[in-house]
């Protein structure tokens, strides 16, 4: 659509005129003799709420809401009415957006500080496509969510780490989407040990030994000249308490974009 130009042209004034005395006589004197040109190349344009009719599908739309807050302009494209890029009207948060708004009508979001649409359901940011995943920072979820509109957090990922499901190169383990493993603390069973002896005190033909505190000439019960049975067993030590099994972790929300 061609560009709207207009010109102020200069009239005729009588001959002989006298110049105005006053400085409001004067202007009075240039907007009487002062035309406009290029009008002619203006039609009109569509504005308001109500959808054009068609003897009017030619001209621009000035799209409003029904309380008249601006919405954006389009054009007719043969099938439908598309917008028109232009600035972008912004909306300080979601208790603020335009009313009745159409499929695809972009805004900007201040609270949220970014792009969202009307997807026909609710306003959601531009970004992002439904099954999307991202970790975000803010004081609480609540503001978290808020400033992401359409996105809600990803219940089943709390206190967890991400991994991509299947098999890794060179691996025998493939892993199905949705699964988990692993914990937060471990307590090491009896079987999961590494195999290992320890060293023990036996008595020979030499003489006797004790292993341990024990009262002065007592002595455990051995049979002079045994090399195979031992003195006594080592005592237990230990406290069997469950250990930390996490890497290094810092935590945000994490948002899976729901619509």
């Amino acid at each position: 659509m061609p560009g709207l130009n207009l010109y102020l042209t200069p009239g005729t004034v009588p001959t002989n005129g006298a110049l105005p005395g006053t400085l409001q006589a004067l202007i009075d004197v240039v907007a009487d003799y002062m035309g406009i040109s290029g009008s002619s190349a203006f039609n009109g344009i569509n504005f308001g709420s109500s959808t054009p009719s068609p003897d009017n599908q030619n001209l621009p739309w000035f799209k409003t809401d029904a309380s008249g807050n601006p919405v954006g302009l389009f054009s007719w494209n043969g099938v439908t009415w598309t917008g028109i890029s232009t600035q972008t009207p912004a909306y300080s948060g979601n208790t603020n957006y335009p009313v009745n708004p159409t499929v695809g009508q972009v805004i900007y979001d201040t609270v949220a500080g970014g792009l969202v649409f009307w997807n026909g359901t609710i306003f959601t940011t531009v970004d992002g496509m439904v099954g999307d995943t991202k970790e975000v920072q803010a004081t609480s979820l609540a503001q978290a969510l808020l400033n992401n509109p359409g996105w809600a957090q990803d219940t089943p990922s709390i206190g967890r780490v991400v991994a991509g499901a299947g098999a890794a190169t060179g691996s025998t383990v493939a892993h199905s989407y949705g699964a988990t493993l692993g914990e937060e603390s471990h307590t090491m069973l009896l079987s999961e040990l590494v195999s290992h002896t320890h060293p023990e005190i036996y008595g020979t033909s030499t003489g006797q030994y004790q292993n341990g505190s024990q009262a002065t000439g007592v002595y455990p019960a051995i049979t002079p000249g045994s090399t195979t049975t031992p003195l006594a067993a080592t005592s237990a030590t230990g406290g069997g308490l469950p250990f930390n099994v996490c890497q290094p972790t810092i935590y945000y929300w994490r948002l899976t974009k729901t619509q």
